[in-house]
């Protein structure tokens, strides 16, 4: 027997469900003579009580039922089978008829002890804790056979009532029990052991492995207990270790696809992991168990983070009619009042809560939690701290009150809750990596201006503060008088490393985004950042400081879908080329109905059903705010934030600015849509009919004439006919294509073809504004505006040569000789200012000849008539050349007085 259950946990999961169903057909001949031959009939109907067995772990619950309501009371199995058949019950929401069965069982005069652990379970899902209280006693004094587990229930429900030290001597006594008798303990007993010390873990964190081994022992000892296989996903999971929560889980789900648990803590993991498909696990857990609480909480808890928090209330609170005393539940729903609105709601389910568990640390843990993650950071700081004054030892609160301080900028207060949290619990990743993070901030300088503090990198200060000091205060006087709000000292974190600025933003490596913006704290990667792949830093800082505004003008209550569309909406209005612009993909996506309504926009942010969903949203967000200001002029945009202000939800908003409900935005967004790429769209539909495999790009440009309107059929023609070397004709090609889209022009478009076509051919006058499309579509462009400056400045095009020399550093602000091209070219137009600026960059950037670059610099200072800077930078050219005799005929003139 040992050596069948131990092959189990050498198997490759390919093998898994195989072996495991070989071990219970194995088990199932040990206890039954007849069923010898059960592993040729696994998934076939139960005829005894451990095929039953076989059928409820393997996720054929209707099976097992049907099998097990059948069992005679004079069958020897029978207890067994009532016990099973009670927890298969509850296990697919069917509580009335486990209680029913339960009870049943309890009362038998000669067995009934067997059943109470069950009962009590039953009873306790169902929110009757004094009932569950008393059953698990009776099975604890009866010294029935799963008295273990009951004990551990026992001093589980002291635990959910802040009975803290009753629970912590009742955990500690398995202690004992597992180095006592732990070669003798079930599966299900071990199961108890390891869920104890997992409790003491909050106390104690090495014992976290101890429970990670005993889950492993009671797997070993029974592969189809599914809680413990659960329990160590999920214990993983709380780690941070969702490689191996993945596999343990996935393991499960192979045993089991229907265990309502295991579909929950999956769902979690994809949650963690930023993986889509959550919601189709939690639909699949409540088909197979309508009522499973678990599964409605997260959902409930999946839209208020979409910030829908009526449809979260409704649903959390079908779960607490199931079980009216689940404290994940209450603290749900105590979010979902609180970020909706509804104070009075909130404190009487903030009291319900309490009246359970006077000392409910997670209870304000939940809520911190909550109402982070709709960006109300200073309010979920406030609920951590509550949680700490009623459980000093809450090591999550601790962290969730730091990392809520860092979002608020309070880096001390912040970094000391951090410390404390990873003192209790070290193995807190989130924390660790937090606390390693702040450990390079001695490498970093700051600087301010104004409105703005700035913590950059040493190495890259000097430069990049002379462009985000003029940025931050740009943006600062035209966002606050667009939405007359006037933040505190804002604070700018720049990451040369994208890993670091990840951290930052949510403890661990590997996010997407550029940048983040928590309100007055701002983190985004430096240009430098090489894992973060060629952007425009510019626009990234211009998008986060709008979200200052936004957020801070609504007191944190923008939906995030207008907060990004804004964010956009002001890129796009601050300079030529900047933002999100219009792709095929994206237009294909609208044609195929994959573009979520206005009215559910936030979904398309949080909870994204393909790859690209993200991208797209913060783009359409944007074309909303559009179609806003087309109609209504951006006062409609302020008024829309002053309803988010006063506590309106986006349906009353929209009602009251626009006059309209979400329907009929709906409707009016997708007639915006139709006549703002009324052409695109029309040479995106003109398909033809559909392409034979193996065409020759002679055939393919005979179906491009036939087909003059189709952009697809000009481009794969184009392509074609590239590849073939037949520039000339692959010219045509997109050029007919550019014509029918001229928006798109970024990388893979028909104006970065012909740009490169007319390039190599050395005809600068037709791909100079092949290039202007390129640099007007996609900020992100930098060799195209690279070759838009030379080919300007062979022009003799001065103005355009520093435009897009100009956009070039927003991309990639290191290359010496942008700065010294746009710094003499700037001297040459008499544009002082820009001219002072580049010589500063130049000397930012710690040239080795750093003499010239001074005296450049004090050239550049007595230009614009600043010889106070320019006699003291001319004196630090002096003091690194002092026989430099162009600075020392400088210094003569400026000591002199003389004009420049």
């Amino acid at each position: 027997m040992r050596s069948v259950l131990e092959m189990i946990i050498r198997t490759p999961r390919a093998l898994l469900v195989f072996a495991m169903l070989a071990a219970l057909a194995a088990l199932a001949a040990l206890a039954a003579p007849e069923s010898a031959v059960a592993q040729s009939r696994v998934l076939q109907s139960p005829r005894t009580v451990p095929d039953a067995r076989l059928a409820v772990a393997t996720g054929r619950y209707a099976e097992a039922i049907a099998f097990l309501e059948k069992v005679s009371q004079s069958d020897p199995a029978w207890m067994d089978a009532q016990v099973m058949l009670a927890s298969t019950l509850a296990l697919i929401s069917r509580f009335d008829d486990a209680e029913r069965v339960a009870r049943a069982a309890a009362s038998h005069p000669q067995q009934g002890r067997e059943a109470l652990s069950t009962l009590g379970e039953v009873l306790r899902a169902r929110g009757k804790l004094n009932d569950a209280d008393s059953a698990f006693a009776r099975a604890v004094a009866a010294h029935a056979s799963d008295s273990l587990m009951a004990s551990l229930n026992l001093a589980l429900l002291d635990q959910a009532r802040g009975r803290r030290a009753r629970a912590d001597a009742a955990f500690d006594r398995f202690i004992d029990i597992y180095n006592t008798t732990a070669q003798t303990l079930t599966s299900r007993e071990m199961l108890a052991v390891a869920i104890a010390v997992r409790e003491l873990g909050a106390g104690n964190p090495e014992l976290f492995k101890d429970a990670l081994k005993a889950m492993d022992r009671a797997i070993s000892i029974d592969p189809a207990n599914m809680d413990a296989r659960v329990a160590l996903g999920e214990l993983f999971l709380a780690k941070y270790n969702s490689a191996e929560a993945q596999r343990t889980l996935d393991d499960a789900r192979e045993i089991n696809p229907n265990h309502p648990h295991a579909l929950v803590a999956d769902a979690a993991r994809l949650v963690f992991d930023g993986q889509p498909g959550a919601d189709s696990l939690l639909t699949r857990a409540l088909a197979v168990s309508p009522e499973y609480v678990p599964a409605r909480v997260m959902i409930a808890r999946r839209m208020v983070d979409v910030e829908r928090y009526a449809d979260a209330a409704r649903e959390v609170e079908r779960a607490l009619r199931t079980e009216p005393t689940n404290a994940e539940a209450l603290g749900v729903l105590a979010t979902a009042r609180y970020v909706g609105g509804d104070q009075k709601a909130f404190e009487e389910t903030q009291a319900r809560a309490l009246a359970i568990n006077p000392r409910d640390g997670a209870f304000f843990v939940a809520l911190a939690e909550g109402v982070g993650r709709v960006r109300r950071y200073s309010v979920a700081a406030d609920f951590a701290r509550r949680a700490i004054a009623v459980d000093s030892t809450n090591w999550k609160a601790r962290s969730v009150l730091g990392m809520n301080l860092m979002r608020l900028g309070t880096i001390a207060e912040g970094r000391a809750s951090l410390e404390a949290a990873f003192a209790g619990d070290p193995y807190d990743v989130w924390v660790k990596n937090t606390l390693d993070l702040l450990d390079t901030f001695k490498n970093y300088d700051e600087t301010r201006t104004a409105h703005a503090t700035f913590m950059i990198e040493k190495a890259e200060s000097p430069l990049l503060s002379i462009y985000l000091a003029d940025l931050a205060e740009r943006a600062y006087v035209q966002f606050e008088k667009r939405y007359q709000y006037s933040p505190p000292q804002i604070r700018i974190e720049v990451y040369r490393s994208h890993a670091d600025f990840s951290v930052r933003t949510v403890g661990l490596a590997g996010l997407g985004a550029l940048g983040v913006s928590f309100g007055t704290t701002l983190a985004f990667d430096s240009p430098a950042a090489k894992d973060a792949g060629p952007f425009n830093w510019a626009s990234t800082v211009w998008h986060e400081l709008a979200h200052t505004f936004t957020l801070g003008s609504t007191d944190h209550r923008v939906p995030r879908w207008f907060s990004e569309g804004l964010s956009v909406w002001e890129e796009h209005n601050a300079r030529p080329g900047w933002g999100m612009g219009v792709s095929p993909n994206f237009l294909d996506a609208y044609r195929q109905g994959k573009l979520v309504p206005v009215s559910q926009m936030n979904d398309g942010f949080m909870r994204p059903t393909y790859p690209e969903q993200i991208q797209f949203s913060y783009y359409q967000a944007s074309l909303v705010c559009d179609m806003i200001v087309r109609d209504g002029g951006e006062k409609a945009l302020t008024a829309l934030l002053a309803e988010y202000k006063a506590g309106r939800t986006t349906e009353e908003a929209v009602q009251k600015v626009l006059g309209m409900d979400m329907k009929a935005l709906d409707k009016k967004f997708d007639e915006f849509m139709r006549q703002r790429f009324a052409g695109p769209l029309a040479a995106l539909a003109a398909e033809g009919p559909e392409y034979p495999s193996g065409m020759t790009a002679g055939e393919l440009a005979a179906r491009a004439d036939e087909l003059k309107g189709s952009w697809r059929a000009q481009m794969l023609a184009g392509t074609a006919l590239v590849r073939a070397r037949q520039p000339a004709v692959a010219i045509r090609m997109f050029e007919r294509a550019h014509a029918l889209f001229p928006e798109f022009a970024g990388g893979g478009s028909p104006a970065a073809m012909l740009a490169d076509a007319f390039l190599s051919r050395g005809d600068s006058a037709k791909a100079l504004p092949m290039l202007k499309a390129i640099a007007m579509a996609d900020e992100s462009s930098y060799s195209a505006n690279m070759s838009l400056a030379a080919i300007s400045l062979s022009a003799r095009d001065t103005t355009g040569a520093i435009e897009a020399l100009e956009r070039a550093i927003y991309i990639n602000p290191f290359p010496a000789e942008l700065h010294r091209s746009l710094a003499t070219l700037a001297a040459a137009t008499g544009d002082h200012p820009r001219s002072v600026r580049e010589r500063e960059a130049l000397v930012a950037l710690d040239p080795v000849d750093r003499a010239e670059a001074l005296y450049q610099l004090a050239m550049a200072y007595n230009g614009a008539g600043d010889q106070a800077k320019a006699k003291r930078t001319v004196l630090q050219a002096l003091e690194e050349a002092p026989n430099f005799v162009k600075a020392q005929v400088l210094l003569l003139t400026i000591v002199e007085g003389k004009a420049p």
